[in-house]
């Protein structure tokens, strides 16, 4: 489409999808059992039903002895850039809702994720509900995708819990035009360098698709400060995202996937990017000087990073000034555009926009817009 001179790869933005959308691909069965799930179901501003079990609601302002504010809604407050538009409430509902807000912005791919509520299936103990609701996701996204499929792919959800049945939902999907992914659910607590894990990892070896790793605020599985940011939302949601994308991306390159998976890629997603350049040379460091708690490995972690298999989204806020000098320093092939699209943050239709105005070299910004996450979802089949 090119509306702004350069194709647009959106590498990171999300579905609902809404509980009225997702439950006529449930079974009979997970509908019985969502039947427990009464007190936890969630109705928001504009009627779309959602659950809330295991989410965090932060009372503590800065500065207070006790967590006994009354809690301000998420994103509360925020105005973000003026909007000449809103995101369609019908995205989930209807794809080409979707499409016409890309096309309004002048972005022609869309990865999608599901929303943040989606973790609540962590949070119990039925773990067959936990992945039945992703199989659910997974006859939802073949229909919803398949009416762009050169445009809006998604990832596989992988339940931590049900590695077996994680494999078997690969196999099943993992050639299908829309999956470009793989995203695993780990409760709070599992590390994702678990060997229990291998089998997803070598899965997605073999069926081409990316790792991604994608952390949310306030619902589970929660990242890292999830549960010791002192009751605070703004130290949560400042630090949550970028120590857990520093986290999981070290758990992964750090257990010697990328020397057992020559081909495998990884994706990091919204967690900001203004850190890598620091985490990649701390990473080196204590390779060395903490060699004993690691396997043995045949690069340095920066040298992983910079190998064009591993991908970080950015984060528009941060600016060009640091997206340049984080470019500086890892190379032209690591970073990606992404706008976090529908959420409150993702400055719709105004993202492109702002990232197309930054001081920039041209072929840094045809791989920032383009190219770097067409080489992370090569199952999209699209070209640089």
């Amino acid at each position: 489409m090119a509306k702004n001179g350069y194709r647009i790869f959106d590498s990171d933005t999300h579905v609902g999808p809404y509980m009225e959308v997702l439950e006529k691909y449930l079974t009979d069965s997970e509908k019985t059992r969502l039947a427990g799930w009464e007190q936890y179901k969630a109705v928001n501003a504009h009627g779309h039903r959602t659950y809330n079990k295991g989410q965090r609601v932060y009372r503590r302002r800065i500065g207070d002895a006790k967590a006994d504010q009354a809690p301000a809604g998420y994103m509360a407050g925020f105005t973000g850039v003026k909007r000449e538009r809103d995101v369609s409430r019908r995205g989930d509902h209807d794809p080409a809702e979707r499409i016409k807000d890309l096309d309004y912005e002048g972005v022609d791919v869309n990865l999608t994720l599901p929303s943040g509520w989606f973790g609540t299936w962590t949070s119990d103990d039925d773990v067959s509900l936990e992945a039945g609701m992703y199989r659910a996701y997974h006859r939802w996204m073949e229909d919803y995708c398949s009416h762009y499929p050169q445009r809006l792919g998604g990832v596989i959800l992988a339940a931590a819990r049900d590695v077996e049945g994680s494999v078997a939902e690969m196999k099943r999907w993992g050639n299908s035009r829309w999956a470009w992914g793989v995203l695993v659910y780990a409760p709070y607590g599992t590390p994702l360098d678990h060997p229990d894990l291998e089998p997803i990892w070598a899965e997605a070896a073999r069926l081409d698709l990316a790792v991604i790793l994608h952390t949310f605020t306030v619902m589970p599985p929660y990242a890292p400060g999830g549960l010791d940011t002192w009751e605070n939302l703004w130290l949560q949601r400042s630090a949550a995202h970028p120590w857990c994308g520093m986290r999981n991306m070290a758990a992964l390159i750090g257990s010697g996937m990328l020397d057992r998976y020559p081909k495998l890629r990884i994706g990091t997603l919204e967690a900001g990017h203004g850190w890598l350049p620091f985490w990649m040379k701390r990473l080196d460091e204590h390779a060395e000087t903490i060699r004993a708690a690691l396997p043995e490995l045949k690069h340095k972690p920066s040298e992983y990073v910079m190998s064009g298999r591993y991908f970080q989204s950015i984060e528009i806020p941060e600016g060009g000034d640091m997206t340049n000098a984080v470019a500086d320093l890892v190379g032209d092939d690591v970073l990606m555009y992404a706008s976090d699209y529908p959420h409150g943050e993702s400055h719709f239709p105004e993202s492109v926009k702002l990232a197309l105005a930054w001081d920039m070299k041209e072929e840094r910004r045809r791989k920032l817009m383009w190219d770097n996450a067409v080489r992370l979802y090569a199952r999209a089949g699209l070209s640089s």
